[in-house]
């Protein structure tokens, strides 16, 4: 087994593992969900899951990555916030946009452009709830989702602007959620309502 091949299983098995204290937090509402941001997550999961089965790729380690955000969605529709305002439905309809685009498109970088974006879209969202209550987001979690982005990057055998363009922006989004959660008792929940 190489290097690279090693650096790929601790980076899906982080990516796993990152779904535990999120599920935990959220289950003891500690962490608050955003809907929209989760349901986008999903969907992309799905296509990623539903593009490896057509291709006979890595079935296993789309499959591993589709689970967390669908048990994180579900959480969500009880325990998470967002989903109702105008900002969220038009996010949504953009993301929806990349989406659809992405599955009809036949250029990896326009593909990967167009996932990046729709990936975006939930991330502005949950970040803007962030902004709103920095309680709102598990710190483990996501410190969790940087390193398996961390680990990625180690596991790339070539490094191009394709292959470095997803791995770098987890990092990067992963890590300044982290920074930004902090761990408090109250959540805000009159300025989450607004979502």
């Amino acid at each position: 087994m190489t290097v690279n091949e090693i650096a790929g299983i601790i980076a899906l098995s982080l990516s796993i593992i990152a779904n535990i204290p999120y599920i935990i937090e959220t289950i003891q509402g500690k962490v608050k969900p955003e809907r929209v941001s989760w349901f986008i997550w999903t969907l992309l999961g799905i296509v990623y899951f539903w593009t490896a089965v057509m291709e006979k790729g890595a079935v296993l380690f789309t499959f591993g990555e589709l689970i967390g955000p669908v048990v994180a969605f579900l959480l969500a529709l009880k325990y998470g916030v967002g989903g109702k305002s105008k900002f969220d439905v038009v996010m949504l309809a953009l993301a929806l946009m990349a989406i659809a685009w992405l599955l009809v498109t036949d250029n990896a970088l326009i593909g990967i452009l167009l996932a990046l974006t729709a990936d975006g879209i939930a991330s502005v969202l949950t970040i803007r709830k962030l902004h709103l209550d920095p309680s709102s987001e598990s710190r483990w979690a996501w410190g969790l989702f940087a390193a398996s982005g961390i680990f990625a990057l180690f596991s790339l055998s070539t490094f191009s602007f394709e292959t470095l363009l997803f791995p770098v922006y987890v990092v990067i989004i992963s890590l300044y959620i982290t920074l930004r959660a902090r761990s408090t008792k109250a959540h805000k929940d009159t300025l989450l309502e607004k979502l």
